[in-house]
């Protein structure tokens, strides 16, 4: 029985020590808000310096990652997104429609993670 128990202890402390730093696995963005939801069920913070129309970058914040991170936001070239965007302006709701962006975080190993908003992950 000593055995068995500690045979389930040792491989317990394995299987903790393989485990590494989570990744990105999906992002929503505000006009001034980054929120990427981790494998391993936290969420982290970018928050926008202000005023960014095309885009801001910084580290993810309320996270034990320090993963940089860089967002993108689309111009909105599309006409029919600006028409919508202008009804739900007068409708009082400006922030209705999540903005189109590129966001490329980088990970723990290195790896540059793109996503699209609003589809998801690109690579």
């Amino acid at each position: 029985m000593r055995f068995v128990l500690a045979a389930f202890i040792c491989l317990a402390s394995l299987a903790a020590c393989t485990t590494g730093p989570a990744a990105p696995r999906d992002v929503q963005i505000d006009r001034d808000l980054l929120t990427v939801g981790m494998s391993d069920g936290s969420l982290c913070r970018g928050a926008a310096p202000g005023d960014s129309p095309a885009g801001w970058s910084g580290t993810l914040q309320s996270c034990p990652w320090s993963y940089g991170y860089t967002v993108e936001i689309d111009p909105g070239t599309n006409p029919v997104r600006l028409i919508l965007q202008e009804v739900f302006t007068a409708l009082g709701a400006p922030d209705a429609l999540s903005p189109i962006a590129t966001v490329t975080i980088i990970d723990g190993m290195g790896r540059a993670r793109v996503f699209e908003t609003p589809d998801g992950l690109v690579d």
